[in-house]
């Protein structure tokens, strides 16, 4: 009989034990594999989400959220399949709900020692306001009201937030697409959000959040950039997140619809740092997306720069060609509630060949006005109203709308029309309903209304119990 020495015992030993480890790893592996396939979240039809490269899907159908073995989601929608990565964040407008999918960090006032971890699925209103790190310069704002402090930027329920390295930002919700290319700060209902810096002031107490799991963000305040003769890395490289061809230059022939920025030595600057042909910001609001940008020309070698913008049915809607010499640009006449694909390019020659180059894309949501209903009064023969506007936007027409079945199985139908003359400049219109014969219920509501000659599909009810 073989005898096995200290060595040997010593070998098979180690065999034994690599063994068991390997064993326990595979059934992790499939106990994990088992466990996430039976993982299934029912997504509605309407829902609003991303994929891993941040391109915008709106479901046409319901669909099907699963989670691969390595914690990453992807989503079944009939015979498509959307890689989303390992956090998922879905809008639900019908319902104003946020579906959180993965790990977040919700920030409160309490700072960094009082961090808030949510896991696999959590469901936020967008009525409420809640601000959360997702990962390392990734971050989601929930809030009815969110806008940039320089008025850039002015949006609702949700914003997602990216920085790159040099604490330039990329925006993104169901209504805008925007890139930062300077020092932005975030305002909300209850919040301020410093992006650059990645400071949040919450009821006055400033949360550094770096310190919540890290940040390899890079930027550095002007005033704490290090003196001449100093090494300074963050001078010259500020790029942001421009997606742009450098340009060549070019000469710039077409029309443009926009004013020229006046605010000079902003815009010198953001050409010093990007040296190309940039989309700086697009912003939509009701019938009209105003664009910012700069053309980097030196050499005068462009046709032309200009802006192709189609509908949601891939339709051609129209052209507006950029002026070199301003730095916006406002796109009119568009229907309001409609999704717009913006695609920008720049023509030069080559060797005496017509080049045209796409140098950005956009997909933005023109906007409605928020326009809601209150009942005020209630008496035996009158229902009085208000209609509280937005006073940022003149319609040019509204309806509001009473209906009440009555006992006989008849309906009693009134309505009052409110002229662009009533609408003007004004925050709120009242109005009354009289009547003779009313129901148990009357139901208010706006319908025939109209911005710029287009109408809009405005969802405002009231219902009242009469008795």
């Amino acid at each position: 009989m073989r005898k096995y020495d200290k060595r040997n015992k010593i070998y098979f030993g180690i065999v034994l034990v690599a063994s068991l480890i390997l064993i326990i790893i595979f059934s992790f592996f499939i106990a994990k594999v088992i466990k996430n396939g039976k993982i299934e979240y029912f997504i509605d039809k309407g829902s609003i989400l991303y994929d891993k490269d941040k391109n915008l899907i709106k479901l046409e159908s319901e669909s099907v959220l699963k989670i691969k073995w390595n914690d990453e989601y992807y989503l079944m929608e009939d015979k498509n399949m959307y890689l989303l990565g390992t956090n998922s964040i879905i809008y639900n407008p019908s319902k104003d709900i946020m579906q959180l999918y993965g790990k977040y960090y919700e920030v409160t006032s309490g700072g960094e020692d009082n961090v808030i971890v949510y896991e696999d699925e959590t469901v936020v209103r967008t009525t409420e306001s809640k601000f959360l790190k997702i990962a390392d310069r990734k971050y989601l704002i929930i809030d009815p009201v969110i806008k940039t402090e320089n008025g850039s930027l002015n949006t609702k329920n949700y914003l997602i937030v990216e920085l790159d390295k040099m604490g330039n930002a990329t925006l993104i919700n169901n209504e805008v697409n925007l890139k930062t290319f300077e020092p932005t700060t975030i305002i909300t209902s209850n919040f301020t959000f410093d992006i650059a810096n990645e400071q949040l002031t919450i009821s006055d107490q400033i949360i550094d959040l770096k310190k919540i799991i890290g940040s390899t963000n890079e930027y550095v305040k002007p005033e704490d950039k290090p003196s001449d003769g100093e090494d300074d890395n963050s001078s010259d490289n500020n790029t942001g997140n421009n997606d742009g061809n450098t340009s060549e230059g070019g000469n710039n022939e077409g029309q443009t619809g926009g004013d020229n920025n006046n605010d000079d030595e902003n815009i010198d600057d953001i050409i010093d740092k990007t040296k190309t042909t940039s989309i700086i910001s697009v912003n939509p609001s009701v019938g009209n997306i105003s664009i910012d940008y700069v053309i980097y020309d030196p050499l005068n070698e462009y046709e032309s720069v200009f802006v192709e913008v189609r509908d949601d049915n891939n339709t051609l809607v129209s052209i507006g060609y950029f002026d070199k010499m301003n730095t916006n640009f406002i796109i009119t006449g568009l229907k309001a509630n409609i999704t717009y694909n913006l695609t920008f390019k720049y023509v030069y020659y080559r060797e005496g060949v017509r080049v045209e180059e796409k140098f950005d894309e956009a997909s933005v949501t023109v906007g409605k006005p928020s326009i809601s209903l209150r009942v005020d009064k209630v008496t035996s023969k009158t229902i009085y109203y208000t209609v509280l506007l937005d006073k940022d936007y003149s319609l040019d027409t509204l309806t509001v709308n009473l209906v009440s079945d009555l006992e006989d199985g008849s309906q009693i139908k009134l309505y009052n029309t409110f002229d662009s003359n009533t609408l003007a400049n004004k925050e709120s219109v009242s109005g009354s309903f009289n009547y003779s014969n009313i129901g148990q219920f009357a139901t208010l509501y706006i319908n025939n209304v109209k911005f710029s000659g287009y109408p809009i599909d405005i969802d405002a009810k009231y219902k009242v119990v009469m008795k």
